[in-house]
């Protein structure tokens, strides 16, 4: 079985119809009230992961399966940064980019990687040494250019969806070519 492909944005358009179809496939494939609660767990999260990775969000949503094995399907455009690239390819169960399987997708993959700016450089040209503040998750305020005593940490992404994603999936995929981001997680319920 094969749910409509649901469009979802960031203004939250689409996921109370992403939820509502996980719970009508769970339904519909008899899992038990645990295991169907764990699918929309697994929905939940990963509209959550790629929503605060990639910020902007204008994705696609769809669920398959055959019998209890599911896999929830999403696909997204983003402007793809190396830190993106990197968190993505964290959350994947094997860490790599499923899209670099051929020859030539490994070519396309290493030049993905090398043309992807960094995420200060993408936003704004900074010196060096503002940079390595930022890259170390330093804010540095107006007063602190003069005193540069003063700085704060910021927080990094939250890991929060991408551990709880890992932790119920069976396996996450994650395919990535040049700004397109495909993600599949996949969940073979008992």
């Amino acid at each position: 079985m094969r749910t409509d492909i649901i469009e979802i944005d960031n203004q939250g358009n689409g996921f109370a119809e992403a939820m509502d179809h996980a719970s009508r496939a769970a339904e519909y494939s008899g899992l038990s009230a645990k295991n169907t609660l764990h699918l929309e767990i697994m929905t939940e999260e990963l509209l959550s992961l790629v929503k605060s990775v990639t910020g902007e969000m204008k994705a696609a949503f769809w669920i398959e399966n055959e019998g209890k094995h599911f896999k929830l399907h999403l696909s997204t455009q983003t402007e793809m940064t190396r830190e993106k690239r990197a968190y993505l390819l964290q959350t994947a169960t094997s860490g790599k980019n499923e899209a670099a399987g051929t020859f030539l997708g490994m070519l396309r993959d290493i030049l993905d990687a090398a043309r992807a700016p960094s995420e200060a450089r993408a936003r704004y040209q900074v010196s060096d040494e503002v940079l390595s503040k930022v890259m170390s998750h330093q804010v540095i305020s107006e007063d602190a250019l003069n005193n540069p005593d003063q700085s704060v940490e910021i927080p990094k992404w939250d890991e929060y969806e991408k551990s709880i994603l890992q932790h119920v999936a069976d396996s996450v995929r994650i395919a990535i070519r040049g700004g397109e981001v495909e993600i599949t997680a996949e969940k073979q319920f008992g």
